[in-house]
């Protein structure tokens, strides 16, 4: 699947998902993702920072607000004229781009000092292409954190298994190592986001959203390859009181969904001198 047919289904899925983000219903982002990828951000003010995969610009401002200069890439035409309207009627000095990851050639070599994703990565045909192109851009030295969904757990095959009184115990998964040839249309997932009311379920369509199943040993080896190490793996979890609080995401205290790569761009030996 190539960026142009990816970009097709992100933009059928902009309004619906504009509306969600924007209404608080990724509860996943608000309560497990976007906690611990701040926590592990630290300051980022006074820096240049890129946002890949910026969607509508939910994280892409709160990244401004933290005292960034950001620039938002996107590969969908509808998530990057929502970011541009809310920029127009709240400016934060953001700069957006409809650009694949893998292809962002309106960027100049290392000029910025951070590069961010959230959420973004598992998403692309093209992983490898896009490392390159983050490392291309990144200042030596240079911070690169991004999230994802998590490689082994998240598998192709997968469901989950419950005890006598109904609570998940833990997922079977299978089809790890993706051998088995995609069929077209058939690697697309379907879901709400987890705050979504019911009568917004019953009267909306699902997201579609097309999937690529990468090994941990492939996220990690193309990031050593294109220059990256890797500082910290973090694989985010809600609290028991946040549990408590929103059951509907005790389940990532059953098993891991989610890992935060922080990587650094390498510094090479003449580039010391």
């Amino acid at each position: 699947m190539d960026n142009q047919e990816i970009a097709s289904f992100w933009d059928a899925n902009a309004p619906d998902w504009i509306e969600a983000v924007r209404a608080g219903w990724d509860v996943y982002r608000e309560m497990v993702n976007n906690p611990a990828f701040f926590e592990l951000l630290g300051d980022i003010s006074g820096m240049r920072v890129l946002d890949v995969g910026c969607g509508e610009g939910y994280n892409t401002r709160k990244f401004a607000d933290l005292g960034a200069e950001v620039v938002g890439t996107d590969v969908s035409r509808l998530m990057i004229a929502s970011a541009n309207d809310h920029e127009t009627g709240e400016p934060r000095g953001i700069e957006y781009h409809q650009a694949p990851a893998s292809d962002m050639g309106m960027l100049a070599d290392v000029s910025f000092d951070a590069a961010l994703s959230t959420m973004t990565l598992m998403d692309l045909g093209d992983y490898a292409e896009s490392i390159r192109e983050i490392a291309r851009v990144l200042k030596p030295g240079g911070l690169f954190q991004f999230s994802v969904t998590h490689p082994c757990t998240m598998t192709r095959m997968w469901r989950w298994m419950y005890d006598d009184r109904g609570d998940k115990t833990g997922v079977v998964v299978g089809d790890y190592f993706a051998l088995a040839p995609s069929r077209p249309g058939s690697d697309i997932d379907e879901w709400y986001f987890g705050g979504a009311p019911r009568d917004v379920r019953q009267t909306t369509r699902p997201f579609r959203i097309p999937r690529f199943f990468r090994t941990l040993s492939e996220y990690f080896n193309t990031l050593t390859e294109a220059g990256f190490s890797v500082e910290k793996l973090f694989e985010p979890h809600a609290s028991r009181q946040a549990a408590a609080k929103h059951p509907n995401i005790a389940d990532t205290r059953v098993i891991p969904y989610f890992l935060i790569f922080r990587c650094r761009k390498r510094v090479e030996p003449e580039e010391t001198n």
